[in-house]
C-alpha cells in the first residue's frame, strides 16, 4: 500500500484541516514508535494480518499504524488500494478492505500528539536572530523554492516556482548604511522553476545556471517538465536554452561527468507524481558547450527523488552522487563511483515509515573529521495535512570505510530545508532549519516553531533552540554573512503569503551577558 507524500516545495493544493495537539512527548523517527494511545479495537486474525502485511508492505516498508490516528486510517487504506489498482498490477491477492482498516485502527492511537513548541524544554540560546525588513524583494505571490547567497556580488538569487522566475536581488550601492532595495533583477523565466544550480557550464569564467522546471504549479502527472541552461556573459545572462523537455516535474539538475569521457553530463531529479518521475541521466552526446545535445536515460524508474548532490563521500578520489527519495520510499541512496560510468548503489539511511516525508538534504562535514556527512530534513505536511511528531532534522554521520551512523537531532513540524554554518562562532558547525505548515495559523500562539537552530556542543551533540514561532511559511533557507559583520545570518524563502518579500533576512546577534 503506497503512502505518497507530495513535497510542499512542489505543490499548491487546498489547505484542509488538521488535528491540533498539546502533548510534550517527542518521537525518534529512526525507530518504530509503538503505541501512543488506546487501541481498543480488535484486529484481524493472524492469517489475515499476514496477508495484509504482505500486501501493504510489498513495494515499501510496512506502514506503522501509530503514524496516524484511528480516524484517519480509512482514508489512508482506501488510498493505498487505489494506488495498487492504478498501478495495474494483478500479481497480489488483495485483502478485505474493511478488515485492512480494522488492522490499522487496532494499532493506532486516538490522537497523534505533537509537542507544543512553547512547552518543549530547551536551554537559553546564546544567539538571537533579528528580522531586518530592509532586505526585501517584493513579489505579488512568492513561492520561493530556493534561496542562494553570492558573496562576490553581495546578492541573493531566488526562484519563484509559481511564475517560474529566477531573480537576483543585490544590496544597495551604499553598503555601509545597508541601503537595501526592494527591486530585483530578472535573470530567466522557465516553466515553474524549482531550483537553479550555479556552475560554469562552458568554462568561460562566467556563472551559468542549470534549471529544473516543474512544468506545473499544481501537482500532477504530465510531460511538461524540463531542464534548461542559462549562460552568463560579460553583458548579462542569455535567454534559457532547453536541454531536455517532455520530462515530468524536475526538481533539480546537477552537472556531472557521469562516464568520465570529458563531456559534462547532467543528473536530474525528476520528482514526478504518482505515475511519472525518475532519476535521469542527461548524457552529453555532442554539440557545443553552448548548445549541447543530450540523451535522456532513466537510471532509476522510481518517482519521488527530492534532490541530488555530488561529492567524494568515501574518499577514494572518485565522485559519488547522493539521491534522496520521498514519496513512499523515504531513503537516502548513495551511488559510489567506480569510474567509467559504473556506480555501486547503497541505501545509507532509511526512515522508519512511508509517511515520514523526506524533503531535502545536504552533504557537509558536520563533525569536521575530514569525512563528508549528510544532514536531512523530513517534514512535508501536504500528504496528509497533519502535524507529525516525527518531522524534523537528522544527521547521517560518515564513520569511514562506507559505514554510516544515523542520528535523530530533533523535532520541527513541516521541516523542508536546512543549512549548516558556524552560527555561534565557536569553531564547529551548527544547523538551522525552517518549517512549512499552513495550518499553524489556526492553532493558538506558541504551538509550532517555524525556524530553529541546533547548537553543536563539544561532545558532538546538538542543542535545539527556537528562533521564531507561529509563522511557518518557509520552504527554503540558507546561511550567509549578509551584513558583513563576521556573523552568519539567515535567509529564508517565503511561500504563498501574498504581497510580501520573496525572502526574509534574520541578522545574527549575540545575546548580551
Amino acid at each position: 500500500m503506497k503512502q505518497l507524500s507530495v513535497c510542499l516545495l512542489f505543490v499548491c493544493t487546498v489547505m484542509l484541516g488538521v488535528i491540533g495537539c498539546d502533548s510534550i512527548a517527542s518521537i525518534d523517527p529512526l525507530k518504530t514508535k509503538g503505541d501512543q494511545g488506546s487501541a481498543d479495537q480488535k484486529g484481524p486474525s493472524k492469517v489475515l494480518a499476514a496477508k495484509i502485511e504482505r500486501f501493504c508492505g510489498d513495494c515499501h516498508k510496512m506502514p506503522d499504524p501509530t503514524t496516524f490516528p484511528k480516524s484517519r486510517w480509512p482514508e489512508e487504506v482506501i488510498q493505498g488500494f487505489n494506488f495498487y489498482v492504478d498501478s495495474q498490477r494483478t500479481d497480489m491477492e488483495e485483502p478485505d478492505r474493511l478488515e485492512t482498516i480494522k488492522y490499522f485502527q487496532a494499532g493506532a492511537p486516538d490522537h497523534v500528539d505533537v509537542p507544543r513548541a512553547d512547552q518543549m524544554e530547551q536551554p537559553p540560546s546564546p544567539l538571537r536572530f533579528v528580522l531586518d525588513e530592509r532586505y526585501q524583494a517584493k513579489v505579488e505571490s512568492p513561492s520561493t523554492a530556493q534561496v542562494q547567497w553570492d558573496p562576490a556580488t553581495q546578492s541573493i538569487f531566488f526562484s519563484n516556482m509559481r511564475d517560474g522566475e529566477l531573480r537576483q536581488w543585490s544590496l544597495g550601492s551604499e553598503q555601509k548604511t545597508l541601503e537595501a532595495s526592494s527591486s530585483s533583477k530578472l535573470l530567466a523565466t522557465g516553466s515553474h522553476t524549482c531550483r537553479a544550480t550555479k556552475c560554469d557550464w562552458n568554462q568561460d569564467g562566467f556563472d551559468d545556471f542549470l534549471i529544473g522546471e516543474m512544468g506545473s504549479f499544481p501537482v500532477g502527472d504530465h510531460e511538461k517538465g524540463r531542464v534548461s541552461l542559462v549562460l552568463g556573459t560579460a553583458q548579462g545572462y542569455l535567454p534559457p536554452k532547453i536541454l531536455q523537455d517532455k520530462l515530468s516535474r524536475v526538481v533539480e539538475a546537477k552537472p556531472f561527468d557521469y562516464d568520465d569521457d570529458g563531456r559534462m553530463d547532467i543528473l536530474a531529479a525528476d520528482f514526478g507524481w504518482r505515475k511519472t518521475g525518475a532519476l535521469r541521466l542527461l548524457k552529453n552526446i555532442g554539440g557545443s558547450a553552448e548548445s549541447p545535445q543530450m540523451e535522456s536515460i532513466i537510471l532509476d524508474p522510481r518517482h519521488g527523488p527530492v534532490g541530488i548532490d555530488i561529492a567524494d563521500l568515501d574518499g577514494d578520489g572518485k565522485q559519488d552522487f547522493l539521491v534522496g527519495y520521498g514519496q513512499e520510499f523515504e531513503t537516502l541512496e548513495l551511488h559510489y563511483g567506480q569510474g567509467q560510468g559504473k556506480f555501486q548503489r547503497e541505501i545509507v539511511a532509511s526512515l522508519a515509515d512511508p509517511s515520514y516525508n523526506l524533503s531535502a538534504f545536504q552533504i557537509v562535514d558536520l563533525d569536521q573529521d575530514g569525512k563528508l556527512d549528510i544532514v536531512y530534513t523530513c517534514g512535508d505536511t501536504m500528504d496528509a495535512l497533519l502535524a507529525k511528531p516525527y518531522h524534523g532534522v537528522g544527521w547521517v554521520r560518515n564513520l569511514g570505510e562506507r559505514k554510516w551512523e544515523h542520528r535523530w537531532l530533533g523535532l520541527l513540524v513541516g521541516a523542508l530545508a536546512s543549512s549548516t554554518a558556524d552560527l555561534d562562532g565557536d569553531g564547529d558547525l551548527d544547523i538551522v532549519a525552517v518549517g512549512m505548515f499552513p495550518k499553524a495559523k489556526d492553532e493558538s500562539e506558541g504551538t509550532f516553531d517555524s525556524i530553529c537552530w541546533w547548537e553543536q556542543t563539544p561532545d558532538l551533540n546538538f542543542v535545539r533552540h527556537s528562533i521564531e514561532r507561529d509563522r511557518c511559511t518557509y520552504a527554503s533557507c540558507t546561511t550567509a554573512d549578509v551584513n558583513g559583520d563576521g556573523r552568519q545570518d539567515l535567509i529564508v524563502g517565503e511561500w504563498l503569503i501574498p504581497n510580501v518579500s520573496a525572502f526574509r533576512v534574520y541578522l545574527n546577534q549575540p545575546v548580551s551577558p
